[in-house]
């Protein structure tokens, strides 16, 4: 066997390295499993892995794909490749529980696997673990930091020296940012070349971004979401993480069941690219804590990132106006005045449907998951999270049908009315601009995909940081050839984290509390 380095390696080496026998499926799995090992809950703690594959029966299904890809051939590019899956989404057939991230639910008996796992399984992708993530998608209530839950703890970013800072807002600057946290971290500590997300707001293209890694949102409605946790399903769609675009091609092509490799030109050639002011697009300051130094420094990257795209050919188009949140809901539906306000009145109802989903359940509603938290409030409201404000928020909200309709339908027609006024008046095919502001907030309202590519490191702290892509519905292949063209010219946007490339077996304490 020939060692692989976990942190670097993509999904798609892998896959040739196993065509050409310098690999078993089988070993590759014994190695992410013990580098989970090595660094979950040891090493540096990054606790990314609520719960890994049953062993014996995962690398039993590891030799027959090896057995498989020797007698008849590999199924595609996902065939033997380990892949973390958020711990939303039913896995009965796998022996893993889902769990949200909530002890309520640690006993939980799904009917069978969501749709998204079905099309890895028949892939031949292996899904090695479940990802943690903040919990209930960070819905339960406010002050909880990303990727915290009762079940999995704390996610740390395996990039950020020192871990959360004690004062970090919910989605600062040390925190993993977003509710699929795990996912993300996992990747980029080598814990799998692969992850699959969900994203209402932000909850994929955050995460990914923090892990110097490229991710997608998928446009509303072109994945299977049932079989995995919902918010509401107005916003909610499913996402995908990688080391390469090309990688997240080939996952976004099993979890959507499309073909992309046509768009992985590597050209920046006959691309029209906006850019908004990233003065206008930073975040507040109860989102992201501001630093000066790093403001100064990503804007200066992002400056660089401009002028060597348009050297390399693409048609560029700078401060290009992109609606903004608030806009989105001007002179809209009175009672509507945020997604936030369109989430609280959905979420009971589709989380109720959701948890019918379950066999002899004894949680069959939201209110009944509120009551459950207040009577082990010592396991599910400790004090390092002691709220479920949003579940209540939820549960008391007053919103009728209508105004709910009326709501969805105003941000939906604004929102999509804007973003392709925007890309027709100025004849660009997508717009960028800095992924720590709310270009996910806007997407989410069209029902548009949203994407990430990475851009640097901070010097002040060592997190990555990169810009967020939007693009019209169905334009995923637009985006992956935004993101083909965009590694070769920013390399550096992506790199494994220093902290474990430095680790040795001798460390005695990890920089992760």
């Amino acid at each position: 066997m020939t060692p692989v380095d976990l942190l670097t390696v993509s999904a798609e080496e892998l896959s040739s390295l196993l065509d050409s026998k310098v690999l078993t499926t089988e070993g590759l799995v014994e190695d992410y499993f013990a580098q989970i090992d090595r660094h979950n809950h040891d090493g540096m703690n990054i606790r990314a892995v609520i719960s890994a594959a049953p062993r014996e029966s995962t690398l039993q299904l590891a030799r027959q794909l090896d057995k498989e890809r020797e007698e008849i051939g590999a199924r595609g590019p996902l065939h033997g490749i380990p892949v973390l899956v958020k711990d939303v989404f039913f896995t009965p057939s796998l022996g893993m529980p889902t769990t949200l991230g909530s002890a309520a639910f640690i006993d939980a008996i799904a009917p069978r696997d969501a749709d998204i796992v079905s099309r890895l399984l028949k892939a031949g992708a292996i899904i090695i673990g479940k990802a943690n993530l903040s919990e209930l998608g960070a819905m339960k209530g406010e002050g909880l930091k990303a990727g915290w839950s009762v079940t999995g703890g704390q996610t740390q970013s395996p990039y950020v020296r020192g871990g959360i800072t004690p004062n970090a807002t919910m989605l600062g600057h040390s925190t993993p940012a977003g509710s699929s946290a795990g996912s993300a971290a996992g990747i980029a500590a080598g814990f799998a070349a692969l992850g699959v997300s969900t994203e209402t707001d932000g909850s994929t293209v955050q995460p990914a971004t923090r892990a110097a890694l490229y991710g997608l949102k998928a446009t509303l409605g072109s994945a299977p979401t049932w079989g995995s946790q919902p918010i509401t399903p107005i916003f909610d769609s499913i996402g995908g993480m990688a080391k390469t675009p090309s990688d997240l091609a080939n996952l976004m092509e099993v979890l959507q069941e499309k073909r992309y490799a046509e768009f992985l030109t590597k050209s920046w050639e006959g691309l029209k690219i906006g850019f908004v002011d990233p003065a206008l697009w930073q975040p507040a300051p109860f989102v992201v804590e501001p630093v000066p130094e790093f403001t100064a420094q990503s804007n200066e990257a992002f400056a660089s990132a401009v002028e060597r795209i348009r050297g390399k050919g693409a048609k560029v188009v700078e401060n290009v106006p992109l609606i903004t949140l608030p806009e989105v809901f001007e002179n809209g539906v009175e009672g509507v005045f945020d997604t936030d306000s369109l989430m609280d009145g959905d979420m009971r109802r589709a989380f109720g449907d959701f948890l019918a989903e379950f066999e002899g359940f004894e949680i069959k509603t939201l209110a009944d998951l509120v009551k459950w938290n207040e009577d082990h409030a010592e396991v599910e409201l400790p004090p390092e999270a002691p709220s479920q404000s949003y579940l209540i928020d939820a549960l008391n909200n007053k919103m009728t049908q209508e105004t709910f309709n009326a709501g969805v339908e105003h941000m939906r027609r604004r929102s999509r009315e804007k973003i392709l006024q925007t890309l027709g008046e100025f004849d660009v095919d997508v717009i960028l601009g800095p992924a720590d502001a709310r270009m996910a907030s806007v997407a989410a309202c069209a029902g548009y995909p949203i994407a990430t590519v990475p851009l640097g490191f901070a010097e002040f702290n060592g997190r990555a940081f990169g810009l967020n892509i939007i693009a019209p519905s169905n334009a995923e292949g637009k985006i992956l050839q935004v993101m083909s063209a965009w590694e070769g010219t920013i390399p550096e946007g992506r790199a494994p984290p220093p902290l474990l490339v430095n680790w040795t077996s001798g460390d005695s304490q990890s920089p992760h509390p």
